[in-house]
């Protein structure tokens, strides 16, 4: 009889101890570890193909314009990348905006600190400029971001993009000096660009959507190339007429939406190479 009690007491110990390791698998907490890499943007800059060459005159538009570029500096905002499920990884580092100075190399260069998942993405995305909501007057306290402002008195915050350029064509004995400079544009009461008759303002900036097939590795750093193809911005939708508007397009709406145009254009995304 003792022998048959401390059979049935040792099996149910067993029971008991089955269903307590059962319990404790099912609730225990599991362990993901999400996989994630870093991604380099490098900007390069460049004329019919090859790498733009400054303060030369040797480039000419479709109207046989010739022009030399100088100086060329731009903001690029809400940077995204498009994953294959059809939603938008937004990229946050430094609130999702880099500022390039084509001249200094390290700004044409953003390494990303913010960690994405690793996976593949099948296209890139920003808005040239800053938008409505990032454009606002003194945000940038320091230089060189901060000597891209635009004047409050023409709608503040700061240039999309300042392109400081020489500009000729047969005939003329000498260059002219041309400001293709891109912010918010302005509405005019009357004919003339004075700014006490201003009576609104037009947002300029605009999206860029760039097919692009980048791999993000886990632990491993991935890097995409975004050409800005200047020529594009005088032989885009509209061959640019640089003689229609003396000095420079600013404060001239019309002008910024034609540049604007082209600008769409502009951009081209020459490889994603993970390092």
């Amino acid at each position: 009889m003792k022998n048959r009690i401390s059979t049935f007491s040792l099996m149910s110990q067993l029971f008991f101890a089955l269903i307590l390791s059962s319990c404790h698998k099912d609730y225990s907490p599991e362990i993901v570890v999400l996989k994630k890499g870093n991604l380099q943007v490098n900007m390069v800059h460049q004329v019919d193909g090859k790498a733009l060459i400054f303060d030369s005159l040797t480039y000419t538009t479709s109207l046989g314009q010739h022009y030399m570029v100088n100086d060329l500096q731009y903001f690029l905002s809400d940077i995204s990348l498009h994953e294959l499920d059809g939603s938008w990884l937004e990229i946050t580092d430094s609130a999702g905006i880099h500022y390039v100075d084509a001249e200094t190399a390290s700004s044409c260069q953003w390494l990303i600190s913010q960690q994405i998942p690793a996976g593949t993405y099948d296209s890139i995305g920003f808005v040239f400029g800053l938008d409505k909501e990032a454009n606002r007057s003194n945000r940038f306290p320091d230089p060189p971001e901060r000597d891209m402002f635009w004047p409050d008195i023409l709608g503040g915050g700061y240039h999309y993009m300042k392109m400081n350029m020489k500009w000729k064509k047969v005939g003329m004995p000498e260059t002219m000096p041309f400001m293709f400079h891109i912010g918010i544009g302005q509405i005019y009461s009357g004919n003339t660009a004075n700014p006490d008759s201003i009576i609104g303002f037009i947002q300029n900036y605009f999206s860029v959507k760039l097919p692009a097939v980048l791999r993000i590795d886990n632990n491993k750093s991935s890097s995409v190339e975004i050409a800005m193809n200047v020529d594009r911005w005088f032989d885009g939708q509209n061959a640019f007429d640089f003689s229609l508007y003396p000095m420079g397009i600013m404060q001239n709406q019309l002008g910024m939406y034609r540049a604007c145009r082209n600008g769409m254009q502009a951009f081209s995304v020459q490889n994603a190479i993970p390092n």
